[in-house]
């Protein structure tokens, strides 16, 4: 049994062997082209969720791996029974290369808006039916037309059907190198080199065509074709993979970058512009150009853009600029790695913000103005409330403030179990001041007086009041009786030597002082102020220029009396 095998096996490489020297080596080309393709449609596919690029890329390589292997095999004469099966089946790559490659095109160069359900349709039916009409050609000879050759390695003439098949496969390769060309006519950046990469695999086809048209093929009557579409997808490949854009193909770039309003230029670690978009070229007066340029040449007339560049790995900063105008942008710079995780360059992203900048300038100057006039309104309200608690004449509290603040201070004694005294002082015999010198010598004397009681009262707690007239309300907080006592004697006595120059008469005037506290002589405010009354009046009719405690005795006083 095992000598059966073996010498079915001898059998076979002796067949194998046994061909022209020229079909040897291009039967095993095609087995590696074969296996080539195989291997990069595997790759596209595993990653076809990346997109349709990837999956269009895998259908187009296992077309191109289909065609070489099944024509390998007809030349290999391993199964000579089959006569033309391998070499027929091999047509079901050849029409669908084509296709492939043109659905590709349509992906690759964002034209697969066209692709729709009636497109995908039409580009069937050429494929679809050039198959059925090679397989059945022994019933009406549109394919072959009788020019089938014996023993023939290749299809390479035939009738109607199969130039009409020629034609149309090659038109749609020509379509699909337009806008490929098209397409890399416009692309730039660091996209150029993808798109050029897969231009020049596209020429490949084309050249292979005009070799076995010239008849300089080295190896006359094969097909290189398959050769040359494996070639081609092996160009896709690398241009798509090995640039890791597949993801990102380049009108991903354009619809995204081109028709951003912020600029965006991208420097390598060789310090040169390898993308910039159309926003920075506009800005910054550079092209396209001036990719793989320097940067620090291109951006010599912006000194701070260039030590950004140098000193910056990362971040987002406000930069200006004198050269450009003297606009404000908002840049900001991004570190870009390669696979490895090192260090490939940086993504600069600026925008004008001048106008932000010229709002915000005018915000702040308004929000200055409006703190002003605030600070200024602050001023006139709290000017205002000093007017309406404070006498003109005098520059003490009024009688209004007086109400409000007695009450305050009532209750906080009432808290703190202390005590409040409330001195009531009469300018004596004031309307001789009036009669005898005038309304200005009386006012003179009023102003002096509320100066000298602003002096007695600046320990804090102390309030000073213009009760009305000429009389005064002193209101001692936390302070008892006899303390009080004598602080209205050292008032009354600080009267006494008061001088008032008005012209060249020099005037003089004494008090009379009525005390009074809570809560010994009252429990509000009012009862407390007619009690301190009622002391000031005893001691006008003492006599005046004196004091009188409104709980002592009547007969009880200080100072000296008036003998008028």
């Amino acid at each position: 049994m095992s000598g059966t095998i073996a010498s079915q096996l001898v059998a076979v490489l002796h067949t194998v062997f046994s061909v022209t020297h020229h079909n040897t080596v291009y039967m095993y080309l095609l087995f590696a082209a074969a296996a080539a393709s195989a291997i990069i449609s595997a790759v596209a596919w595993r990653r076809r969720s990346i997109g349709p690029v990837a999956t269009t890329i895998a259908f187009f390589m296992a077309a191109s791996s289909w065609w070489g292997l099944a024509y390998a095999l007809h030349l290999s004469g391993f199964f000579q029974s089959a006569g033309y099966f391998w070499l027929d089946a091999s047509y079901l790559g050849v029409v669908a290369v084509p296709t492939a490659y043109f659905v590709f095109t349509l992906f690759y160069t964002d034209n697969s808006r066209h692709l729709t359900r009636r497109v995908k349709y039409l580009l069937a039916v050429e494929p679809v039916a050039t198959l059925v009409i090679l397989f059945t050609d022994r019933y009406h000879g549109l394919f072959f037309a009788g020019k089938r050759v014996e023993e023939g390695r290749a299809i390479l003439d035939g009738g109607e059907w199969f130039w009409i098949n020629i034609t149309y496969s090659y038109l749609m390769i020509l379509v699909a190198f337009v806008l490929l060309i098209r397409f890399a006519v416009k692309t730039g950046g660091i996209y150029r080199k993808q798109v050029v990469l897969i231009v020049l695999g596209s020429l490949i086809p084309w050249v292979s065509s005009g070799v076995g048209i010239l008849n300089l093929s080295p190896l006359p009557d094969l097909d290189l074709t398959p050769f040359a579409f494996t070639i081609t997808g092996a160009a896709f490949a690398w241009a798509l993979f090995r640039f890791n854009l597949l993801n990102i193909v380049p009108v991903a770039r354009d619809a995204l970058v081109e028709v951003m309003t912020d600029g965006v230029f991208v420097v390598d670690l060789n310090n040169r512009v390898v993308d910039i978009n159309l926003a920075a070229q506009e800005f910054l007066g550079l092209s396209k150009s001036s990719i793989g340029k320097n940067a620090e040449y291109l951006f010599r007339n912006t000194p701070d853009l260039v030590e950004l560049y140098r000193s910056v790995k990362q971040g987002q900063f406000e930069l200006y600029t004198e050269y450009y105008g003297n606009r404000y942008l908002d840049m900001r710079v991004v570190p870009l790695f390669d696979k490895g995780k090192q260090d490939s360059g940086k993504l600069f992203i600026f925008r004008d913000i001048t106008q932000r900048k010229a709002v915000e300038t005018q915000i702040k100057q308004a929000n200055t103005r409006l703190q002003e006039q605030l600070f200024e309104i602050g001023k006139l309200q709290s000017e205002l409330r000093r007017q309406a608690i404070l006498d003109p004449l005098t520059g003490l509290y009024n009688r209004r403030y007086l109400e409000e603040t007695l009450r305050r201070e009532l209750l906080r004694a009432r808290r703190d179990e202390t005590s409040v005294v409330i001195l009531m002082l009469d300018i004596d015999h004031f309307k001789d001041f009036n009669d005898i010198h005038g309304h200005r010598a009386g006012d003179a004397v009023l102003r002096e007086l509320g100066k000298l009681l602003r002096r007695e009262t600046r320990n804090g707690g102390d309030i000073a009041c213009r009760y009305g007239g000429e009389e005064f309300v002193v209101v001692l907080t936390n302070t008892s009786p006899d303390t009080a006592e004598n602080r209205a004697e050292e008032i009354r006595k600080s009267v006494l030597e008061m001088k008032v120059s008005v012209g060249e008469t020099e005037l003089s005037a004494t008090v009379s002082i009525g005390v009074a506290s809570y809560p010994g002589d009252g429990s509000t405010g009012d009862t407390v102020l007619h009690a301190a009354d009622n002391a000031m009046y005893r001691a006008k009719k003492a006599g005046r220029n004196c004091v009188v405690v409104h709980n002592e005795l009547p007969d009880k006083r200080t100072g000296n009396r008036d003998t008028d």
